[in-house]
């Protein structure tokens, strides 16, 4: 998930490499070795700075500092053995020079910095340094590439390499950390331009200049010619992915017309102690593989292995296919997301399902046959063309023969749930492939395979909660819990359940399993745990919530302690001392450089928390400060923007009935109305380029607080506005199967049921628009939506983008309705959550977004859940929407 959500997927590995259960922020990072520091430290003259506590780097200073703002910096890469050498020939230099520098703490941050899940923009940066001006750069540079010669580290992509070096690079930069709020609530880099102006310091993955400023070591232009051609005779016509280890590209085979893939390594990334083998010698490995199984028919024919400047390059056959990772999200495919299953359904999927089932298993055989061992068996690696019902496994970098004696490659890549956790170092085993079989065939049904990360004993559990839900066939189940027996046995199991398939019979709709009692338990175990979470030395904003909060700010609603705070309020009607003291100090210190004013990562809604929690003197003091925040209006919608503000506003005009708030309000209502426009209603068009369909990006959410902007002045106008921007909405919903359904946003196409983005917090603002106006259309749509959303399941179980989410809605069905089944149907959606329950010392926790770190804040983990689950009981209204 990539635009408004933030970061997600892109950066979120760099939060999980310091600990196994929550996100750390690498900010946090502390040393575990100290060779580095231990070798520069020997190296300083007195008067130099060493200062490190915490982070990545190890800054340090000459006794006179005359940095500057921003200009040339040098940057150098290495590979781990070079590193101390590197080390040795460049800090005396920079000593000689007095310029500031720093390096990466230690080796396992090396490691990282090399490895492609570090980014294009910053993989290989080993040290840092910062000449005064241009020729103290262009002095040093050269001194540095005689030190130098000899050493080699991976290419910095955002930077010019100087010369011929294998080692050296410089880019133009800001030197000093300055940060600039953005309205997501993220601080972002900046620099002041020749002109005096601030502008975003960008990590582009390539080298480019600011406007105004000349490169020190200009070179002669390459030419090109608009298309690139790889040996004369590979034409790469489109990228399909790119990182730092290089790109996947389709192309075209000049020779032959035929259409080719193209992979691309760069060297020595990926490359560390643990693994000798870079993303080159991964992609030659790959390519001796594809040799062994040509003929097979189960992977694609590798045409070319070749090296073109410093890059190599495979080139193999074009295979027609979806991922496996994306089919099980067809809603015509996957069970879990139909409703109103019949008998035909469960035999069709049934029957699909083993078609699958069975070329995976045949096709694992086969690549074993050969001598093969897979090692990465997930599902992204592998194509199904929905045409020819056929199964081609791609992407062999880590697949190991015995065939290839010393060329083989023992490689660390592997995806995370499918195999052991664990990396030792040993070679892959055809048993593990096994293994990692039967969590395919789970992760087909339901993909939930990160999760076993955290909790490897929740698979058959959750496999045969979902087959007595949705009706799976019990030989289907046992097929793929049996995936580690012999051929003879799985192949009994597989012969069985495709006899037994076209008998499979929808189950009938199962009444809820868990009682209102243990739901009330499952509250009290999710507050305790986090009441203990408090009293850790950590300190109580430190709680492991979703890794965005340390992107943005501790104490936010989304992911920080005031949603937190809510839930315990709400809950308990009480909140530990040590966290409304936390919260209070903080709050006192959130200024409009460091916190935006929005709703769920902003000062509103912590302003609305403390305002609930009883608090008015410090609510109203913050809201104060989010008034005149120059973020205000930047964006328009109820998440990060002006209707959030402005719905806060309400909410402490009608707590409070102070006239000012109410004209606060109306102030949010005139400064978004220059960012929406008009077509079939009204919209919002924010800078990410794409228009959100849903409550919290779009809008239905601005429709909201406009409908209670209404409802508390009468103004005509007001409503107006409120009924343009719901049109839009509802013109933008979709039909399947006499169901109501909404894509994500313009520019994503996959259907969205959550409350975030999509169905059901567009169904929620409907209904509060059929309460306020009566309109009975307003309901019949909010009904059409919650019979899509039935007998759903959801991969993550919280409450902005999962089933807590859903079942709020359902809640708000059965308030508006009376009708049972809708409350039924919300207690189910309680059954399925509590499926994720992490037992934990001092009670219960859940696995956040990506279900690879546990979570208890509102947006993502616990506390969101821990309100649904009490909302379910007490049938009151939802946190930061309602009175």
């Amino acid at each position: 998930m990539q635009g408004i959500e933030r970061r997600a997927k892109r950066d979120i590995f760099f939060f999980t490499l310091t600990d196994p259960e929550r996100y750390e922020s690498l900010e946090d990072y502390r040393a575990t070795g100290t060779e580095f520091r231990d070798l520069v430290r020997g190296l300083l003259p007195a008067g130099w700075k060493m200062d490190y506590r915490q982070g990545t780097w190890c800054p340090v200073f000459p006794p006179e500092d005359k940095t500057p703002d921003e200009g040339f910096k040098i940057h150098a890469s290495t590979k781990h053995e070079h590193a101390q050498q590197l080390l040795r020939a460049v800090v005396p230099l920079f000593v000689e020079e007095g310029i500031a520098f720093k390096f990466v703490v230690d080796e396992d941050i090396l490691d990282f910095t090399n490895e492609s899940a570090r980014g294009r923009g910053g993989c290989g940066k080993f040290i840092t340094a910062y000449p005064v001006d241009v020729p103290q750069l262009r002095r040093l540079m050269e001194r540095l590439h005689e030190a130098t010669r000899g050493l080699t580290g991976p290419y910095i992509l955002s930077d010019q390499r100087y010369k011929d070096s294998k080692t050296l690079f410089y880019r133009y930069g800001s030197f000093k950390n300055r940060f600039l709020l953005n309205v997501f609530g993220e601080q972002e880099p900046y620099m002041r331009a020749p002109d005096g102006r601030l502008v975003p310091d960008e990590r582009q993955a390539f080298f480019v200049l600011p406007e105004g400023i000349e490169d020190p070591f200009p070179q002669e232009p390459e030419e090109d010619s608009g298309e690139l051609i790889l040996q004369g005779r590979y034409k790469v016509t489109s990228a399909l992915s790119m990182s730092a280890k290089g790109g996947v590209y389709a192309g075209e085979d000049l020779q032959t017309g035929a259409q080719v893939v193209i992979k691309e390594a760069r060297p020595l990334i990926n490359r560390n102690r643990r693994s000798p083998h870079d993303a080159v010698a991964c992609l030659h490995n790959e390519y001796r593989i594809l040799s062994l199984l040509a003929g097979t028919g189960v992977a694609p024919q590798p045409i070319a292995f070749f090296q073109e400047w410093e890059h190599s390059f495979l080139v193999m056959e074009y295979v027609k296919g979806v991922p496996l990772s994306s089919l099980r999200a067809f809603e015509d495919f996957s069970l879990m997301l139909m409703t109103d299953i019949r008998d035909e359904d469960v035999q069709r999927f049934a029957q699909e399902y083993l078609l699958i089932a069975r070329q995976l298993i045949l096709g694992v055989r086969a690549i074993h046959a050969q001598g093969v061992v897979i090692q990465d068996v997930a599902p992204q690696n592998i194509l199904f063309d929905l045409e020819q019902g056929k199964v081609t496994f791609i992407d062999f970098e880590s697949a190991w023969s015995e065939h290839l004696g010393e060329q083989a490659v023992v490689a660390p890549i592997r995806t995370l749930g499918f195999g052991d956790h664990q990396w030792n170092g040993q070679r892959p085993t055809m048993e593990e492939d096994q293994k990692a079989l039967g969590r395919l065939l789970s992760n087909l049904i339901f993909p939930i395979t990160p999760l076993l990360s955290l909790a490897p004993g929740h698979w058959e559990p959750f496999l045969r909660e979902l087959a007595q839900e949705k009706g799976l066939p019990a030989p289907l189940l046992s097929l793929v819990l049996g995936t580690t027996g012999s051929a003879a046995e799985v192949d009994r199991l597989l012969e069985n359940a495709e006899r037994q398939a076209k008998e499979a019979r929808a189950a009938p709709r199962r009444p809820p399993q868990r009682t209102a009692e243990h739901h009330q338990e499952a509250v009290r175990r999710i507050a305790r745990y986090i009441g203990d979470q408090l009293e850790s030395p950590r300190g109580p904003l430190d709680l492991p919530t979703d890794y965005r909060r340390a992107a943005t700010n501790p104490l936010n609603v989304a992911y920080g302690a005031a949603g937190v705070a809510m839930f315990l309020h709400r809950a308990q009607g009480t909140v530990p001392t040590a966290l409304r003291e936390a919260l209070l100090r903080e709050a006192a210190t959130a200024d409009n450089e460091h916190y935006p004013p929005g709703l769920y990562v902003g000062t509103a809604g912590i302003a609305w928390t403390l305002l609930e929690l009883g608090h008015p003197q410090e609510a109203e003091q913050l809201l104060e400060r989010a008034s005149h925040s120059p973020l205000l209006f930047k964006n328009a919608d109820l998440f990060f923007g002006s209707a959030g503000y402005g719905l806060t506003q309400l909410f402490f005009h009608q707590r409070l009935g102070q006239e000012k708030y109410l004209a606060r309000a109306l102030q949010a209502f005139e400064g978004l109305k220059t960012n929406l426009q008009e077509a079939q209603g009204l919209y919002f068009y924010p800078n990410e380029g794409a228009v959100y369909h849903g409550l919290a990006h779009g809008a239905s959410g601005i429709a909201y607080f406009l409908l209670r902007l209404f409802q508390a002045t009468g103004q005509k106008e007001v409503l107006s506005y409120a009924r343009g921007l719901m049109n839009f909405e509802l013109a933008q919903a979709q039909k399947l199967n006499g169901q109501l359904v909404w894509q994500r946003s313009s520019h994503d196409a996959v259907h969205s049921p959550y409350w975030r983005v999509g169905s059901a917090g567009i169904g929620s603002v409907l209904l509060r628009f059929h309460a306020a106006l009566g309109d009975p259309q307003y309901l019949d749509t909010a009904r059409q939506i919650a019979h899509y959303l039935e007998g759903k399941y959801s991969v993550f179980p919280g409450n902005l983008s999962g089933m807590a989410g859903l079942g709020n809605f359902l809640i708000d069905m059965y308030k508006a309705s009376r009708e049972e089944k809708y409350r039924e149907e919300a207690f189910r959606f309680a059954d399925r959550i509590m499926l994720y329950a992490l037992e934990r010392e001092g009670g219960l926790v859940f696995p956040g977004e990506e279900l690879i770190r546990i979570s208890t804040d509102f947006g993502t983990g616990s506390a969101g859940i821990g309100l649904f689950l009490d909302r379910l009981l007490k049938q009151d209204g939802i946190p930061y929407l309602d009175d």
